[in-house]
């Protein structure tokens, strides 16, 4: 068999084409693929994704890429309805998490209509995908963000209803963040992505031949490290701007918070000293109601404090004993009528 090294291209990430990763496959395959860039702003999980298709001259062998899928899923219920809304506006789509082998089974049956047989895990390429998972669960605690990656491969046995066969193989990487919620719970979130999913359609009764071609060609694949430093370059500049931005939304939270506090602060130490204005006001009138059936006011006394008087006087003096005068006479003076110079003249109060 002679083969070719096909080359599929980045057109939309950079200023001019790019080689993004490389195949081998048979001299006289067509194909088609390359890497697609989505936005920013929508299902981060599909932001980069890689497709190829090769097809035999005759069509009875196939090989696909297809692309990458990511699903969101929370344990909080509003939250929940926020990424259904999401998904709607073209974030990522909302499912509950999935291991590989429910993935496997599952595409088979619901996109390509064909049955999965014998299951099972693919333990060499999970081994492979744990110093990624490693990579990424430490960049994540870099960043202050508690999460947990776990990756697995699986593989199974297809069979089309034509009675053509085929193999399908896919990673399933689930990232789990538990985050506290208001109520002193946690919250779950699980972020489940398809990484890498492979398929191989061959002719009935050639499935040996089709394992050996499917294996081929998965082992030739090879991505141009100068993309891929690029690409990771760029998530990592994306993840400290949103880093940065989140730091930041923290600390206009907490301005903000503690002006409401000091708004609200203001607010009730105004509301206590209303109270007290009102209520100083009202002790005022039940103090003159009490002393008006008392027939008594209240003066002040110029050696200090105040004494309760019989009412009905406007005038009143004090010679710092206990001895007290009461006049209704303006021209009345108890320093002159009593030839004593240590009367001190009241003021009532008010």
């Amino acid at each position: 068999m002679v083969v070719n090294r096909v080359r599929f291209l980045d057109s939309m990430g950079f200023d001019q084409p790019v080689e993004a990763f490389s195949i081998l496959f048979p001299k006289d395959w067509r194909t088609e693929g390359g890497v697609q860039w989505g936005n920013v702003q929508g299902c981060r999980g599909e932001m980069v994704r890689n497709y190829v298709k090769a097809t035999s001259p005759d069509g009875a062998w196939q090989f696909e890429m297809p692309r990458m899928r990511s699903f969101s899923w929370t344990s909080d219920g509003m939250l929940l309805q926020s990424m259904q809304a999401g998904a709607q506006a073209g974030g990522c789509a909302v499912s509950r998490p999935f291991t590989a082998e429910q993935y496997v089974e599952g595409f088979a049956r619901q996109e390509l209509k064909a049955q999965a047989a014998n299951v099972r895990l693919d333990e060499a390429r999970t081994a492979r995908m744990r110093p990624f998972d490693e990579q990424a669960n430490n960049m994540a605690r870099q960043y202050g963000n508690q999460s947990r990656q776990e990756s697995a491969t699986a593989v199974g046995d297809l069979a089309f209803s034509d009675g053509s066969e085929g193999i399908l193989l896919a990673t399933v990487v689930n990232v789990v963040l538990n985050k506290p919620d208001f109520m002193g719970g946690a919250t779950t979130q699980i972020t489940t992505t398809i990484a890498t999913p492979f398929v191989m359609r061959c002719p009935s009764g050639r499935r040996e031949e089709c394992a050996r071609m499917f294996n081929m060609i998965m082992t030739s694949d090879r991505v141009n490290p100068i993309w891929r430093e690029a690409k990771d370059r760029f998530f990592s500049r994306l993840g400290q701007m949103e880093h940065a931005a989140n730091m930041e939304r923290i600390r206009l939270m907490g301005e903000q918070s503690r002006a409401y506090a000091r708004a609200q602060n203001e607010a009730s130490n105004q509301r206590m000293r209303d109270w007290e204005s009102r209520q100083a006001s009202q002790d005022q009138q039940h103090k003159r109601f009490v002393q008006a059936i008392r027939e008594v006011e209240t003066w002040k006394d110029p050696g200090g404090g105040s004494v309760e008087l019989t009412s009905g006087y406007s005038h009143a003096w004090s010679r710092g004993d206990g001895s007290y005068v009461l006049s209704n006479s303006p021209s009345f003076d108890p320093n002159s009528a009593f030839r004593d110079q240590d009367w001190k003249q009241m003021q009532r109060e008010q």
